[in-house]
């Protein structure tokens, strides 16, 4: 299972061809995190999932400019809605040998995972859980700000895990309100490994529903 915060991989050749240097164009994850791609209702029924990878136009000012799918997930509603996403994003421009910010392409990969609804046809016996060697091993590391301004909350976050309980992927349910701190209870989480629900005492496919507390007590639970 690929988490919803796929890797960012240059966009070199295509954009040499086209007469426009690639150097160092980012995208801002936070900004991803915030304007996560919409499940579009069209594709629940029928869970599908898929991957669409798109090329994106990113100007000197590290402003949207446009998005093209080089690759589609063979669902158009899917890669509809990776293409919306993307105009939201926030992108650091590319610079040149001097220094200088230029226009420049990235290509972005992004990941849907079937709908949750389609996860949990059945209750299990025994919900699935992180394993608490894991989350010891690889806490939250929380932005400075919560403890520099004393902050506190809590981040849900749903965890959508293969049988095997190793495959994931995680989003936000219910925000902190800051995109840094969701982030970092999103990027603890892709790096845990779960102990899988079971039914009859097999595992299953599930969704868990995980409360992430930052601030003051528990981290996680």
């Amino acid at each position: 299972m690929i988490a919803l915060v796929g890797a960012l991989l240059f966009f070199a050749n295509g954009a040499s061809a086209q007469g426009v240097p690639s150097f160092d164009a980012t995208l801002d994850k936070a900004s991803r995190l915030r304007h996560r791609p919409v499940y579009p209702k069209q594709a629940i029924s029928a869970c599908v999932s898929g991957t669409v990878v798109m090329i994106i136009d990113v100007a000197a000012d590290g402003s949207f400019v446009d998005a093209i799918v080089e690759k589609s997930s063979r669902n158009t509603h899917l890669d509809r809605a990776a293409l919306e996403a993307a105009r939201y994003w926030k992108y650091y421009p590319a610079r040149d040998e001097k220094g200088e910010k230029v226009a420049d392409k990235i290509r972005i990969p992004v990941d849907f995972e079937a709908h949750e609804s389609c996860w949990s046809k059945q209750v299990p016996d025994t919900p699935a859980r992180p394993e608490p060697s894991s989350v010891e091993r690889d806490p939250p590391r929380w932005p400075a700000i919560v403890e520099e301004n004393g902050l506190s909350g809590e981040v849900v976050l749903l965890v959508l895990l293969e049988e095997d309980g190793w495959k994931h992927a995680v989003r936000v349910e219910t925000t902190s309100g800051d995109p840094d701190i969701d982030y970092a209870a999103v990027n603890a989480a892709e790096n845990w490994k779960y102990e899988p629900a079971l039914l009859d005492g097999k595992p299953v496919r599930t969704v868990l529903r995980l409360p992430m507390r930052y601030g003051k007590g528990e981290p996680a639970r």
